[in-house]
């Protein structure tokens, strides 16, 4: 895409974004720079993924925002992303973006998806991604009480590192979405095929899924979950007693896992990890 056209769709995101109230201003500048590395890819292979990331996830994150009010402290705040969270999100998809645009522009007339290896890593790390915030999206509002992935405990709605069949189901499906619009993305390219469609598919599911489990897993462990017992709610990470609010230590139930990562970091590594997986099956298999 021509930056001329690259500029006026970053604008039109981010303003999009913010008067849902899916971005704060930090996050609707973030996702500016994310989507000008992206969008200036002469591949819409690339712009694709972002695109049908970025709405869906803006999207699920407004569903069954009244119970989320009552499960998360801070949902309000935490619902519109700030520049931490875009880039947490993006910055391993631009930086491949990037990678690929000057590998392409460096040999005459190479195709769109050569070499496989990288345009593979970047729908994988949006499949991530975007199942990760599908199966944290709809998980959430399952009815019954969800299992910790390390001990299959049932814990609140809300805990980091808790699956459900809704939301491991709904984490696939996220992936799967990414995956399809990718292909269709390469639409009068001389690229889109049946096969094509089909591994960029299944690709998406699989990563969607096992992205997922990975974030599930670091958050079981590595990101530490408190509860509130009065309020009943899942709190932020590292968050301390409010002496101001009348709060004592004792107010507090720590459900799983180590401080040592919060919720950002997590979605990196597991979305970086993801992708390098992706990249490297499809130099070994394509």
């Amino acid at each position: 895409m021509h930056i001329l056209l690259a500029i006026p769709l970053c604008g039109a995101l981010a303003y999009h974004g913010i008067i849902r109230q899916s971005l704060s201003v930090s996050g609707a500048i973030a996702a500016v720079l994310v989507g000008l590395a992206t969008f200036t890819h002469p591949s819409p292979l690339f712009s694709a993924a972002l695109i049908t990331f970025y709405l869906s996830s803006s999207r699920l994150t407004k569903v069954g925002a009244r119970r989320k009010k009552k499960l998360e402290e801070g949902y309000e705040d935490s619902s519109k992303r700030t520049a931490t969270q875009v880039l947490s999100n993006g910055v391993t998809g631009s930086a491949l973006c990037l990678l690929h645009h000057m590998m392409v522009g460096a040999i005459a007339r190479r195709p769109p998806m050569s070499p496989p290896g990288i345009p593979n890593a970047f729908v994988g790390h949006y499949a991530c991604c975007n199942g990760d915030t599908w199966a944290s999206e709809l998980g959430i509002l399952n009815r019954s009480l969800p299992r910790l992935i390390t001990t299959f405990a049932p814990v609140p709605p809300g805990t980091n590192g808790a699956i459900s069949l809704q939301g491991t189901l709904a984490s696939a499906a996220g992936g799967a979405v990414v995956g399809l619009a990718s292909a269709l993305g390469l639409w009068g390219s001389g690229c889109l095929s049946i096969g094509v469609t089909i591994t960029l598919t299944l690709l998406g599911t699989f990563c969607g899924l096992v992205g997922s489990l990975i974030d599930s897993l670091l958050g079981a462990t590595l990101q530490q979950t408190r509860y509130h017992k009065r309020k009943r709610q899942v709190v932020a990470d590292f968050r301390r007693p409010k002496a101001a609010a009348g709060e004592v230590s004792g107010d507090f139930d720590i459900i799983s896992g180590w401080e040592v990562l919060d919720n950002h970091q997590v979605n990196f590594i597991s979305s970086l990890l993801v992708s390098v997986g992706a990249g490297l099956i499809a130099y070994a298999v394509l």
